[in-house]
């Protein structure tokens, strides 16, 4: 009897174990992403971001909301008062909306106000959208997104120019948490959703990717004509891109050598030039690699089990005086090189070269060095003689052919042309099936103006009022679970606003949107993801922990001042009085102020 009924429980459990299995499957009739017509949204005029003063007076701006979660933003009520235009809608899953918004564009003290209330659907999760405007000029207008009642804060941001996008991303799910943009999370998000992406080839990842990423600042080592303006391309260090996201490095290596001796080296520094195997070079100097080198190293002390690659490139050496051509690197110089690398912790040595780095999958990479990932290195040698080695495996440093990229460069200025461009190059590439293509995909979403632009805005100008705000309306209704890029190639990754360049100051949402296109988005089509999308499985299927050690619920203004534990009544721009004359989303119009009834 006893032997009975241990053979039942043996197949009772069997049966569990089965239905468990069954029930973690994807099923294409359990996708959620919306097909919805999303209406067209609006780039930055050129004439309106060429003049500083009619941007900094411009009346139209936007909201981009982002919806990477299986659950529609539902637009329950707005009210605006003294706006001409404030048009918001929902967000369907999957997709983004560009809201616009018009103040009165009056030359006087202004009072213009409006809010937006969204419920997201099948939860009880709501958040407010709320604009104020009390001067005609763009650093007085101010958007506060509110998702106190969520328990992911609230954060206000200035509009960074004149008809340009403040943007909101909003990632998860209610079963598996929702997340917001409002600030970044633990810099480690690879190993955050391990579970979700550990069986990917990286072909089928979405990563940030800093553009020229050394070029945080201006450190002069070549006396050329670059300047902060037309030559640096990053606001943050290579340490806090990696917090802000980025796994992917577009990384500038030179030696620079003093004047008439090409024999002595002032060390290897990051450049960024015109054409680094030209007479005369234009452009100049950022990072030192040893400074790269620690703040890898500080990384991934901090995160351990990320995979991060840094394609690099020039690996010629450059005079302080630019002007007497390129000094080719010697066998000598290429030794120093690589013990200079020899310093970056959780490199990956002897990987396998059978198969494309971009066919191996996640884990592959991120178990390596006992669970602390892999740092990889990919030289292209370009510019190297014969007789110079190009890699060194038992170093974990590999020739760019290791991968196989595609890396997309539209060499166009204006971000009206840049996007449809980068746009069909990936919607052109199919992901899943015996169609998958089969190789890294770069996106690289960045301008690229003349030398008279960026001299005269400037290469941050271009970042955050032209190029980025756009990626999360233009570029997010593009990308599909069946056609994405890989690697989205930025300028600026975090910056905001001009400047401001503090942690706290930063914004956060390409470290959410990477989160969200890799969790929701890439795991809905299941000839990638076999497994029933993480969002919507029950809690307690082998999650891993998930967000913050501690809930936030705090407040960040616009200026980077933060308040951890704000009083619960404390909401930034809150409308408390709706005025005579307030119009709602019906159309109806106020007689007479009353109190704000969504208060």
């Amino acid at each position: 009897m006893r032997i009975i009924r241990s053979l039942a429980l043996v197949a009772s459990f069997a049966r569990l174990l089965v239905s468990g299995q069954n029930g973690d499957v994807c099923r294409p009739q359990d996708r959620t992403y919306s097909d919805e017509t999303i209406p067209a949204g609006s780039f930055q005029p050129w004439d309106l971001f060429l003049n500083p003063v009619t941007n900094r007076a411009s009346a139209r701006f936007y909201v981009s909301i982002v919806n990477l979660t299986p659950h529609r933003f539902v637009l329950e009520h707005t009210h605006q008062y003294q706006m001409d235009t404030f048009s918001f809608g929902d967000i369907p899953q999957g997709r983004a909306r560009q809201n616009a918004v018009k103040y009165r564009n009056r030359w006087a003290t202004q009072d213009d106000a409006g809010e937006a209330y969204y419920r997201i659907d099948g939860t009880d999760q709501r958040f407010v959208v709320r604009l104020k405007g009390s001067a005609p000029l763009v650093e007085n207008r101010k958007v506060i997104l509110d998702l106190s009642g969520m328990n992911l804060g609230q954060r206000e941001y200035k509009f960074p120019g004149g008809e340009t996008s403040v943007t909101l991303v909003i990632a998860g799910s209610a079963r598996w948490g929702l997340y917001a943009s409002i600030r970044h999370d633990r810099g480690g998000w690879m190993r955050w959703i391990y579970d979700t992406i550990k069986d990917r080839p990286i072909r089928h990842l979405i990563m940030p990717g800093s553009h020229d990423a050394g070029m945080s600042r201006i450190s002069n080592k070549i006396l050329s004509i670059g300047t902060v303006f037309n030559t640096q391309t990053q606001g943050i260090n290579i340490y806090d891109q990696l917090r802000a996201g980025s796994r992917w490095f577009d990384l500038r290596v030179a030696s620079v050598h003093p004047a008439y001796d090409s024999g002595r080296y002032d060390g290897f520094w990051v450049l960024h030039v015109n054409n680094e195997m030209a007479d005369v070079v234009v452009g100049n100097s950022g990072e030192s690699l040893d400074d790269v080198i620690n703040e890898i190293n500080r990384f991934t002390g901090e995160n351990p089990g990320e995979v991060i690659f840094f394609s690099v490139r020039y690996l010629v050496g450059r005079y302080q005086v630019p002007d007497r051509g390129p000094i080719v690197w010697t066998p000598g110089i290429m030794n120093d090189f690589f013990s200079k690398l020899r310093a970056i912790n959780n490199r990956c040595a002897n990987l396998d070269l059978g198969t494309g780095f971009q066919n191996q999958k996640a884990s592959y990479f991120m178990d390596r060095n006992g669970g602390k990932g892999c740092v990889i290195f990919m030289l292209n040698g370009q510019n190297l003689r014969e007789d110079v080695p190009k890699e060194s495996l038992g170093d974990g440093i590999y020739a760019a052919g290791r991968m196989g990229v595609r890396d997309m460069w539209s060499d166009k200025m204006k971000v009206d042309a840049l996007a449809p461009d980068q746009i069909n190059g990936w919607r052109a590439m199919k992901r899943g099936g015996s169609g998958d293509y089969d190789q890294l995909y770069i996106a690289q979403w960045i301008s690229t103006p003349d030398a008279v632009a960026s001299t005269a805005v400037g290469l941050q100008a271009f970042a955050i009022q032209q190029t980025n705000p756009s990626l999360y309306w233009s570029g997010v209704n593009s990308i599909s679970p069946d056609r994405f890029p890989n690697v989205i190639l930025v300028d600026y990754i975090g910056v905001q606003q001009k400047d401001q360049t503090g942690w706290d100051q930063l914004s956060a949402e390409m470290y959410w949107l990477t989160i969200g296109l890799n969790l929701y988005t890439v795991s809905e089509n299941c000839e990638i993801s076999k497994r029933r999308s993480p969002v919507l499985r029950a809690r307690g299927m082998g999650l891993r922990s998930r967000g913050s050690e501690k809930p936030w619920n705090g407040i960040i203004f616009a200026n980077g001042t933060k308040i951890d534990n704000p009083p619960p009544d404390y909401h930034p721009g809150r409308i408390e009085l709706l005025r005579n004359g307030t119009v709602f989303r019906n159309g109806t119009v106020l007689e007479r102020t009353i109190p704000n009834p969504w208060v």
